[in-house]
């Protein structure tokens, strides 16, 4: 074989070699990539006595391993996340500030959030605000209509705007909520009715 036609040769096959290669090192690079690293987001929740707190951590994705770590100096490992889709709950830690320390990403600063008691207090008054408010339209309606009785019609609210409830503080928000209507429908009827504003 000459020279010539070996070198024709040689310059035949490298391309296709170092394509074969490349696409061999791109197919190994795909197939061991890591997750990709997400910053999650996390939120520090108090017990209804305060002595403790609840945090809790959603989509810490390709950390490589992550800690909690607390103002009061206390810490716990969260390890990698990964396989429970980011998502972390450490109960019973002493109150105070919180933060996640990942391997890989940036550091998150936990959000601080009300009780489950603080929801249900803040849940119960704007029920009330909202059945007084929607109460009095309703008795100046019926007063419009007929003074000789309040034939106001309360209406059907759901309050499932509050999904962390249990189901015996939804009947409690429930019960604030017909109560003030009341007041306020026969508040306004009365009202409208003994001023001459109404129907008779």
């Amino acid at each position: 074989m000459s020279l010539m036609n070996t070198r024709t040769r040689l310059a035949v096959l490298c391309p296709a070699l170092a394509a074969a290669l490349a696409l061999g090192s791109a197919s190994f690079a795909q197939a061991t990539a890591p997750s990709a690293v997400t910053a999650g987001t996390c939120t520090v929740k108090p017990s209804d006595d305060g002595k403790t707190v609840t945090v809790t951590g959603t989509a810490f994705i390709g950390t490589g391993g992550a800690a909690l770590r607390g103002s009061s100096g206390n810490a716990v490992g969260l390890g990698n996340l990964d396989g429970l889709n980011g998502v972390f709950t450490q109960s019973g830690l002493p109150p105070g500030e919180y933060l996640v320390e990942s391997q890989k990403g940036p550091l998150i600063r936990c959000t601080a959030v009300g009780s489950d008691k603080d929801a249900t207090v803040k849940a119960l008054r704007e029920a009330r605000i909202q059945g007084f408010n929607e109460g009095v339209k309703a008795g100046k309606a019926a007063a419009q209509e007929n003074c000789r009785s309040n034939t106001h019609k309360k209406p059907h609210k759901d309050f499932n705007e509050h999904p962390g409830l249990t189901a015996q503080q939804d009947q409690a928000v429930q019960d604030a909520f017909d109560r003030a209507f009341l007041a306020g429908s026969t508040s306004a009827f009365n009202k409208f009715c003994r001023t001459g504003g109404g129907n008779r």
